[in-house]
């Protein structure tokens, strides 16, 4: 169970603009696990879900430090095809924070 005070980092998976065999071809499931076991291995944070609607799939991840989150995961969110335009929000706080955002371009 997270904290109050935990940090996030949440992904904005872009759902209807990628090439269809990017869809076809790598599983949001795959991804999610990635991420959380690199979450857990590092002892950083956890992942937390996700969360569908029309055109993104968001994903969760809490801790006590996103920045810190985010260094353990980048290297996963910059080479999986799924993550190609995706929006990262790094939140070094609750939810009434803003955080920083980084895209990922379309095209890699």
């Amino acid at each position: 169970m997270r904290a109050k005070d935990d940090q996030a980092v949440l992904i904005h998976l872009d759902a209807t603009s990628l090439p269809d065999e990017i869809y076809s071809n790598y599983d949001l499931e795959q991804l999610e696990q990635r991420i959380a076991h690199a979450l857990q291995d590092s002892n950083v944070g956890e992942y937390d879900g996700n969360e569908y609607s029309f055109d993104e799939v968001v994903l969760y991840m809490y801790g006590p430090d996103a920045e810190a989150m985010y260094q353990v995961i980048e290297p996963i969110v910059q080479d999986y095809p799924l993550c190609r335009n995706a929006r990262v929000v790094i939140r070094p706080g609750g939810s009434e924070v803003r955080g920083r955002e980084i895209r990922i371009p379309k095209n890699a």
